[in-house]
Formats: C-alpha cells, structure tokens, sequence
C-alpha cells in the first residue's frame, strides 16, 4: 500500500467515524451537546464542529488560496440537521482533495497565505504534513469527546477493526 493509499484509507476511517460520533451526539439532548465543559472548546458540539472547521480550512480555503474567505461555523447555533449537512459538505471538499493527488503531489509544497494578530504570514509545508497533522488533529479531538461522553455515561463510538475494514472501500464514506 503507497502513502497516499494509507492516508485515503485514513480518511475513510475518520470520516465514518466522524459520522458515528455525529449519531452519538444528536442523541443527546440539546443543553448537555452545548454545555460549556471546560475542554478545548468547550462544549461536545463545538469540539466536532472545530474538526470540521479545521478540515474545511485546510483541505477547501487553503488549496484554493481562499482563507481570507474562511469563516467558523456558528457551532452553538447548529441544528442535528445543519450538522449532518455540514458534515456531508466538508467530506465532499476532503475528498475531492485527496482524489485528485497523486503519490509525487505528496511531496509538493503548499503555500499558505494568510493574515493573523493582523500582519500576512506566508506558511510552506509539504502535502504530506498537512494531510497527516488533519489526521491527528481529528484523532486527538475524538478521544477528548471520548473522555467527556464516558464522564456522562454514554458510551462513545470507539472504531473497531470493522471500521478499518470498511475504509478500504473508497464508496463508503459517506454513510
């Protein structure tokens, strides 16, 4: 399996993972999604939707020199639906990334262009850096949703060897 095989297959793997932790989350009621737990940010919900705001930077704003454009989505306003839909939207806007690479894009360099604290920065760092730290920054994430659902007694959706199996299909990603 190539590198760039191994990273698809990841992706498939967050992705219906991200999905069963989106089930998990809506089945709770509204205040206990939103509730202010102290943790990276804050609530349950604004954790998931930080991942997907990190993806949605990162693999649609970047590539197409559009983070001027960027915005956050208004996590503790989001509705179960406007969240499965936004889930859908920025699978769409990774894979469309990820399925036009080839192995030698891996190593390619991507320019950032971006302003912060108000001054321009430019950032340059290979294909292959990005798309792994997206991979660790959505794993880190989850297992901080994993400690606050366990303190609320809820069960998180913990991947099995059935998910990684599953994520060799390139079809399944969406489900």
């Amino acid at each position: 399996m190539t590198e760039l095989e191994t990273i698809r297959r990841f992706y498939r793997l967050n992705s219906r993972m991200r999905r069963k932790y989106l089930r998990t989350l809506v089945a709770l009621p509204r205040e206990e999604r939103l509730k202010d737990r102290g943790a990276s940010f804050g609530s349950l919900q604004e954790i998931y939707v930080h991942v997907l705001d990190g993806l949605r930077w990162w693999f649609e704003f970047i590539p197409e020199n559009r983070a001027e454009e960027a915005s956050q989505y208004p996590a503790r306003e989001m509705t179960p639906d406007q969240l499965a839909a936004v889930t859908d939207a920025v699978d769409r806007a990774v894979f469309q990334f990820l399925d036009k690479l080839v192995e030698d894009d891996l190593g390619a360099e991507i320019v950032l262009h971006y302003v912060e604290d108000g001054k321009a920065v430019d950032m340059r760092l290979p294909t292959s850096d990005l798309v792994w730290h997206m991979v660790e920054e959505e794993l880190q994430h989850r297992g901080e949703l994993n400690a606050i659902l366990w303190q609320l007694g809820v069960e998180p959706p913990i991947g099995q060897i059935e998910d990684w199996n599953a994520a060799k299909s390139s079809t399944d990603y969406l489900k």
